[in-house]
């Protein structure tokens, strides 16, 4: 699945109960396992014994697991809960919809993914490089935290840009639209800087 290499196969079925019965879950979670998923597959076991990649310092073994669904609602909620009960690093295919999502540090997703490139020399590596191919369209893992902060403070800036252009545009009062226009001003530089890697 996704282009690993076949020694990281493993097509195992896991009863959907086996995680809702074994996780702490609120009413709307547990709800999601049972009305959106179908069944959970793990399809592939990336570790240093199926893969050529040495053992991390943090990552030691990294799952993807398909996930079949009864229609095309993607269970977020499930996502999350079956992330972060589980020590393994999880890599989830939603089937049908094409979706591929990785859990770290929020739930990213992407629908262009059709192969994952295993990048790096060991398993904290691999990770860092399969989470940037979700989050950020790209195969360098490196500074992978910081950069998907910084493109997480790029698109809430483009928004307050655009409601604060918005505000500054109604505006009567010249003192506050001089006010808005300011703040403007003060958010384009922020963004511009950051878009510069300042």
């Amino acid at each position: 699945m996704l282009g690993l290499p076949s020694t990281t196969e493993v097509g195992k079925r896991i009863p959907k109960e086996a995680f809702y019965r074994n996780l702490k879950l609120d009413k709307r979670t547990r709800d999601e396992f049972v009305s959106l998923i179908d069944r959970i597959t793990i399809a592939n076991s990336v570790k240093p014994s199926t893969a050529n990649l040495r053992d991390g310092r943090k990552v030691h073994e990294i799952l993807v697991l398909l996930m079949t669904l009864k229609g095309c609602e993607v269970p977020y909620r499930a996502i999350e809960a079956i992330a972060k009960g589980n020590q393994h690093r999880l890599v989830f295919r939603i089937e049908g919809v094409g979706a591929t999502l990785v859990v770290h540090g929020g739930t990213h997703a992407s629908d262009t993914i059709e192969r994952i490139v295993l990048r790096g020399e060991d398993l904290d590596a691999a990770w860092n490089s399969i989470v940037a191919q979700v989050a950020l369209g790209t195969e360098d893992g490196k500074d992978v935290d910081a950069r998907i902060a910084a493109e997480k403070r790029r698109i809430e800036l483009q928004k307050e840009i655009a409601a604060l252009d918005a505000k500054c545009r109604k505006e009567k009062q010249i003192g506050k639209r001089n006010e808005l226009f300011a703040k403007l001003r003060e958010k384009e530089a922020e963004l511009n800087a950051l878009e510069k890697g300042e």
